[in-house]
């Protein structure tokens, strides 16, 4: 994995939309109308990786500019377990020194990697405030062919490499070298038993050229046209999922992320419409408009979910 990523910060704009909105529209505004202090959860796991940081802060008053250090919650305690109890005790969290309202995880077993098919249990006790959560993780994820095929036909062009067999050669591979609009990239994958697919690309190459016409875009749409894009929540009945090139903007290197999702994961992104449109999004969201997004969390916003991910990389080359 590249080591300039973590998939957790990768695709769900969930850090964004919850923990790093604009300073004119705060999360008060966009999930809380009204409600001032609600704890503002940002806590996934990945199935077969270690534990990563957990992020606690709250809604403010609407109208008050808004910004991550404001927002964050101090002095909380979190745990996370497979069960009440401590004896079913998995991770116990600390902040961070230096950054207001993150936690780190102190791991009952050091060793210890995130299980699939098991259900963890999330408490967070800030004061007089306390916030529950529930995740069940999907089974295992394994992308077994990252293939490109033919748009008019899909018949089979190549498959690509992979990082199990070439590393970060991957990206100087020849099979690698995709040409903007010419075929389609394909992942195909056994089932995993997840509720649904998200899918994140990250362009690693700051600087790059465009692969498009910029024009397209107005001038605000621009400025938001990040390195990052990702997608809303995608059905796959038969374990395969094709990439969209209208998601490429930029030529170079190229990280995608397939996630394999749990309901909680699903059910936020498909009911929230600031998680998968928009110029730095792959389309718009699937499913209907809610007016106010499926959290589960109990006593809190936010989301504490789980995946299992695989992942592919790739270089994109202008058309000729």
């Amino acid at each position: 994995m590249d080591s300039r990523v973590r998939p957790w910060g990768l695709l769900v704009a969930v850090a964004l939309a919850l923990t790093s909105c604009s300073t004119d529209r705060d999360p008060g505004d966009l999930y809380a109308p009204g409600e001032v202090g609600v704890l503002v959860v940002d806590a996934r796991l990945l199935v077969g990786r270690p534990l990563g940081p957990i992020y606690l802060r709250q809604t403010l008053a609407p109208g008050e500019p808004y910004t991550p250090e404001k927002a964050a919650v101090s002095d909380a305690q979190i745990f996370l377990t497979t069960g009440p109890g401590s004896s079913n005790l998995i991770a116990a969290y600390l902040e961070s020194p230096t950054t207001p309202g993150r936690y780190e995880p102190i791991p009952a077993n050091k060793d210890f990697r995130v299980q699939p098919n098991t259900t963890y249990l999330l408490t967070v006790e800030a004061g007089d405030r306390r916030a529950e959560a529930s995740t069940t993780t999907p089974g295992e994820f394994d992308v077994y062919d990252w293939a490109l095929v033919e748009e008019r036909t899909l018949e089979l062009r190549r498959m690509l490499a992979t990082y199990e067999a070439a590393g970060d050669s991957v990206y100087q591979d020849p099979a690698n070298q995709l040409v903007y609009l010419d075929g389609l990239l394909e992942a195909r994958f056994t089932s995993s038993g997840a509720s649904a697919f998200q899918v994140g690309l990250l362009s690693l190459d700051p600087g790059s050229e465009f692969v498009i016409d910029p024009s397209i875009f107005d001038e605000e749409e621009l400025e938001d046209l990040g390195r990052a894009s990702y997608s809303p929540a995608l059905e796959a009945a038969d374990d395969f999922i094709r990439m969209p090139w209208f998601a490429i903007f930029f030529a170079g290197r190229y990280k995608v992320y397939l996630y394999a999702v749990d309901r909680n994961w699903y059910d936020l992104v498909r009911t929230s419409r600031d998680l998968g449109g928009g110029p730095g999004g792959i389309g718009g969201n699937a499913g209907d408009d809610f007016e106010r997004p499926i959290f589960h969390i109990e006593g809190g916003i936010g989301l504490f979910g789980s995946a299992a991910v695989d992942s592919i990389g790739f270089t994109i080359l202008p058309r000729p």
